[in-house]
């Protein structure tokens, strides 16, 4: 069969060369197309039956007359369902879970930074300034009788709540189906209803939840207010979960004691935006998922997605394409 894998997003999101040669040594019987530009992707699509790529419009779905099965090597999927592919009886699959480890520890390293106001240490540092005094007037309760708010049990929300119960911290859940076993660590899941009680009843909230019309931005000024004023923000899911004008408006105004940021509306952020200058926010560039060679567990997530295709078996991470996650 044809496979076609089209991941060319520079400078980060491009699929390396060896990683294609991986998947060729790995499926010899197949033709593993390498398609990273547009005039590729129109010549190699008709003939495919398997496509790898982070985004496809409407117009490239419908020439790809044979292809039954959709892979993104990311864990959005956004991209790849325009409407045709949403109508369409083609399986979409994403690699949910294979980065959920870094990602939760990410997570839990900003939430500790906010909550113990690194940014003022690191300020210091910068301009070779002792801040003991600044310091020693952070009140930071202990872990274990703060309580943190995970907002999607996912992979990766499972994880983090499983990093957070170890640490001795009290965990509460956020989810669509409340009624689902609740995941190690986690004593109290709600659905999306009560998000805002508990806000109220959290030191630390994360969002890992996929981003659909129903968690566009969910953080608003409602939800910021419902925020305890010792509480930190964390978002390592999508920006779009996010009212970043709110978000501005409860640093500034001390709603909040701050936040670590992964995720935005906009990537890269733009030099201009106010979230640069928030005191006490820590901004990584959508790198939570690194820590290490990021391809190997995406490719080795696909390639056992083909065998379980060969064979006729459900396929890993297969995506909800109506509520798109």
């Amino acid at each position: 069969m044809r496979i076609v894998i089209s991941v060319h997003d520079p400078p980060v999101w491009t699929i390396p060369a060896r990683d294609i040669q991986r998947v060729r040594a790995a499926l010899p019987q197949d033709d593993v197309v390498d398609a990273r530009t547009a005039d590729e992707r129109r010549l190699a699509f008709p003939d495919a039956e398997v496509i790898v790529a982070t985004r496809i419009s409407g117009e490239e779905f419908l020439s790809a007359r044979r292809v039954k099965w959709i892979h993104t090597t990311a864990v959005g999927v956004g991209g790849l369902l325009p409407p045709e592919v949403v109508r369409s009886p083609v399986v979409v699959t994403n690699t949910r879970g294979a980065h959920a480890e870094n990602i939760a520890e990410h997570a839990i390293a900003l939430a500790l930074a906010a909550r113990r106001r690194l940014a003022v240490a690191g300020a210091g540092q910068a301009g070779r300034q002792w801040t003991q005094l600044e310091l020693m007037a952070v009140e930071s309760p202990p872990l274990s009788s703060s309580c943190m708010l995970v907002v999607g049990l996912g992979a990766i929300g499972s994880r983090v709540a499983s990093h957070a119960a170890g640490l001795g911290m009290t965990v509460l859940g956020i989810r669509r189906q409340a009624g689902q076993p609740k995941p190690a660590g986690v004593r109290e899941v709600a659905g999306p209803d009560r998000l805002v009680e508990f806000l109220g009843r959290a030191d630390v909230v994360v969002l890992t939840a996929p981003h659909t019309p129903e968690t566009n931005a969910m953080m608003g000024d409602a939800e910021f207010r419902a925020m305890r004023s010792g509480a930190v923000l964390v978002n390592v899911a999508r920006g779009d979960l996010v009212d970043e004008a709110a978000l501005e408006r409860a640093v500034r105004e001390g709603l909040i004691a701050g936040a670590g940021l992964d995720a935005f509306v906009r990537e890269p952020l733009a030099e201009g935006s106010p979230l640069w200058n928030l005191p006490n926010v820590f901004i990584t560039p959508h790198s939570a998922s690194f820590g290490g060679d990021y391809w190997i567990p995406a490719v080795d997530l696909f390639l056992r997605n083909v065998g379980r295709y060969r064979r006729g078996e459900p396929l890993e991470n297969m995506v909800d394409k109506v509520n798109r996650y």
